[in-house]
């Protein structure tokens, strides 16, 4: 069970009072937690290092530091902190990173539209536009049918001896064609998108789950492709041209040279993707454990964690995939763990978060 509005409120109002042990009593009643958590979740209210400082900040100060803010007035902002609320430059400059960083979460959902993604209010996310999707394809089938429809009449007054009109009526066969195959393909395409937000709509975050890296299996069947190319192919076709290498020619050499370092970075990169397959996050209540190979490596409690960040694995020239990828930053802003999931995992790590009240900076939108 989660705490209300007036629960904090009342929380607050005990720890003002000292009264720390009545505080956790009324945590392990309220939600059921146990007495561990619930002692952890009140030394997170103590440790916080604005817990006091913001109490104090009230809608109006709230307002300003906003206006601050978008007006790209940090240092005003921070000097507001400091002097006015009794914060340490860091404290201030912390507290100013925050709003920021919620800032620049609102300005995201504001202009997705602008873009091919819409923000989905029940995944708390970006998805495809698919009603520009539809609109796109309404589009192309009305072409399709006014082709067709051109073509017919096209057929049937087609002067044979004319080359201008059997141009145009190749474009027009060719654009039926094309037609043909992609307006299957983009319906297809829709189905699927709608089926696949339907399912993680309906995907529910438990207390304990696993969330496992992921790794694309066609990225490592592209990347064993590219080894077996190099090793194989390459090779046969060097030696095969190559027979008489003249080693006093250092161009030769160097291109030698060249594919066996080509070749070395690739098994590097395959083995690199084969380790990272291995790691894993595992959620138990109040606490995310690193493991690799299913052996812990370090454990972090929620109270501890700053804030998330998700974004999209980026791929060369500028490219991305769409492959989430989750950033973990503890109070000291320390990057906990990186990590590559899989989309109903990054929804299920969004849930839980969001569930935990941890500040999210998403910027993966899904293709």
């Amino acid at each position: 069970m989660e705490l209300s509005e007036k629960d904090e409120k009342y929380i607050i109002s005990l720890l003002k009072q000292g009264k720390k042990v009545e505080a956790i009593a009324f945590i392990k009643d309220k939600t059921g937690m146990t007495l561990k958590e619930a002692k952890d979740y009140i030394d997170k209210k103590n440790d916080n290092e604005y817990y006091d400082k913001n109490m104090s900040i009230s809608e109006e100060d709230e307002q300003y530091l906003s206006s601050l803010i978008n007006e790209n007035k940090e240092l005003e902002a921070v000097t507001f902190l400091h002097k006015n609320k009794d914060m340490s430059l860091l404290e201030a400059k912390n507290y100013t990173d925050r709003l920021i960083l919620n800032k620049n979460i609102e300005t995201k959902k504001e202009n997705s539209r602008k873009w091919n993604s819409v923000y989905d209010e029940k995944l708390n996310t970006f998805v495809p536009n698919l009603a520009r999707q539809k609109k796109a394809l309404k589009i192309m089938k009305g072409v399709f049918l006014i082709l067709l429809l051109i073509s017919l009449v096209q057929l049937i007054f087609l002067d044979r001896s004319s080359d201008i009109k059997i141009i145009i009526f190749s474009f027009s066969i060719l654009g039926i064609l094309v037609l043909m195959i992609t307006l299957p393909l983009g319906s297809l395409s829709i189905h699927y998108i709608e089926n696949k937000l339907k399912k993680l709509e309906n995907l529910e975050v438990s207390n304990q789950f696993e969330v496992k890296a992921f790794i694309s299996n066609f990225d490592l069947f592209l990347q064993v492709l590219g080894i077996l190319i190099f090793i194989i192919i390459i090779p046969i076709l060097f030696i095969k041209n190559y027979k008489g290498v003249d080693y006093k020619n250092y161009k030769e050499i160097f291109y030698f040279f060249g594919l066996i370092a080509i070749t070395a970075a690739g098994i590097y990169e395959l083995l690199k993707m084969l380790k990272n397959k291995k790691y894993s996050l595992n959620i138990d209540s109040r606490e995310i454990t690193l493991l690799y190979n299913k052996n812990e490596i370090k454990s972090i409690k929620i109270e501890k964690i700053n804030f998330i960040k998700f974004y999209d694995k980026k791929v060369k020239r500028g490219g991305r995939t769409n492959i989430p990828i989750i950033e973990i930053f503890d109070m000291e802003k320390n990057v906990f763990t990186k990590m590559e999931v899989k989309i109903s995992d990054y929804i299920l790590l969004k849930k839980y978060f969001e569930r935990h009240k941890i500040m999210v900076d998403d910027n993966f939108k899904m293709l």
